[in-house]
């Protein structure tokens, strides 16, 4: 027998599964939401393609970002509304303070919020400075020492494993 689903009127809705694809629109939602913002200076190409008169497919294509938002960024250009300077919010370090939330990190070895008082920077902008420099350098170690990169694999829908590139 059927599994029925309580309703505001009572049973008599048949409970569905989700489907396959139903569970991979939500997946790709998912990973389009995880996918960083462009960067100040892949925008501030984008504007200078647009100025010199390029089309939002020759911006896209030359760097390397979706067609769609290339399109939207264009339409920003022709109305006037297209922003590639960093908002009023946003905030810009100098070289020179990134290295000394390093080396206060590293040669120092003081905390995430004693770094973030006495430099003036976010807490979680010297969360994630001081982690990719931790991954760099291990990166650079395990190319040093000669090992190669794990494989990483990617699991299809039949269950076969196929190496990512």
């Amino acid at each position: 027998m059927p599994k029925t689903e309580k309703t505001a009127r009572g049973l008599g809705k048949l409970a569905k599964k989700p489907t396959a694809a139903a569970t991979k629109t939500t997946d790709a939602a998912s990973a389009r939401k995880a996918l960083p913002r462009h960067s100040f200076e892949t925008r501030q190409k984008a504007l200078l393609i647009f100025k010199n008169g390029g089309s939002y497919k020759s911006c896209a294509k030359t760097l390397n970002i979706p067609i769609y938002t290339a399109r939207d960024w264009h339409r920003s250009f022709l109305i006037g509304t297209f922003r590639a300077e960093h908002g009023a919010r946003q905030q810009s370090y100098t070289p020179e303070q990134k290295a000394e939330v390093l080396r206060l990190r590293r040669e120092e070895g003081k905390s995430y919020n004693a770094i973030s008082q006495l430099t003036k920077v976010n807490r979680a902008t010297v969360l994630q400075w001081i982690h990719k420099d931790n991954a760099e350098r291990a990166e650079a170690a395990r190319v040093q020492a000669g090992e190669t990169a794990p494989v990483e694999f990617d699991v299809e829908d039949s269950g076969v494993m196929t190496p990512t590139a």
